[in-house]
């Protein structure tokens, strides 16, 4: 995995804030490491361990008009974020190393804290083929995502666990149903019905996650989903198991 920056250990500078219980420091910070914490005066600013946001749209390539990898990254840095993860779905899709190897050279020039990207899964989003996930994982992938589309194929979704089992990355899964959800615009229910608005029923996410979570399970493998269907409690629970157990039955 490569996480590329152009300045991230270059900061030197003193922050005060408040810590959790109220308690006031003043942090030294001497390229971009940590020397010395003491009491400090009083003040209102919430001082907390910097974030990591594992879902950023750059927009580059192609987008750039929407973002890029200098004002998103300077967006992070503002907000608090002191990494980021940029998704694949661009256009061109990151589906191949010269592009990741590409978009890994420019967030070196240009991003304000480290980026990393995260590879397609199949090619151009399609569900149809495997990437290379070798290649790409030797150039630098963090991991793999057709994010915004589901792997339709519970075939092809084994496969890209054991390529993603032998590059060591994980899988970030968009789990939806298209035939399910149906481009809906809200929750199904009585207000979706009242106000005149194609529902979308919870179970267009919580079939795909049953289904990954099976077969991840059945490969022994750790996997991501990026959505989070509402369901009982119960059901939660038993994705939580499943997920934890990582055994293949016998």
């Amino acid at each position: 995995m490569t996480l590329a920056c152009r300045n991230g250990r270059s900061d030197s500078l003193v922050v005060r804030g408040r810590l959790v219980g109220d308690r006031c420091v003043e942090v030294s910070v001497s390229e971009g490491v940590i020397t010395r914490i003491e009491p400090g005066g009083s003040s209102r600013a919430l001082l907390a361990p910097a974030f990591v946001d594992p879902h950023v749209h750059l927009r580059t390539p192609g987008r750039e008009d929407e973002e890029t990898i200098a004002s998103g990254t300077a967006a992070a840095a503002a907000g608090g974020y002191c990494a980021i993860l940029a998704m694949p779905n661009t256009d061109p899709v990151v589906d191949s190393a010269p592009i990741l190897r590409g978009l890994v050279e420019a967030a070196r020039r240009e991003a304000i804290v480290p980026v990393g990207f995260v590879a397609a899964i199949s090619r151009s989003l399609q569900g149809e083929e495997l990437t290379e996930m070798g290649e790409l994982a030797d150039a630098g992938a963090a991991a793999f995502s057709d994010d915004g589309r589901p792997v339709r194929s519970a075939g092809l979704m084994r496969q890209a666990l054991r390529y993603g089992a032998i590059t060591g990355r994980k899988l970030a899964l968009h789990c939806e149903d298209p035939t399910l959800s149906r481009e809906g615009q809200m929750h199904e229910g009585e207000v979706a019905a009242g106000l005149g608005l194609t529902g979308y029923p919870s179970i267009g996410e919580s079939t795909v996650v049953e289904r990954d979570l099976a077969i991840a399970a059945y490969e022994g493998r750790p996997i991501h989903s990026c959505t989070s269907p509402p369901g009982s409690r119960s059901r939660r629970s038993s994705w939580r198991r499943r997920g934890a157990s990582g055994r293949r039955p016998r």
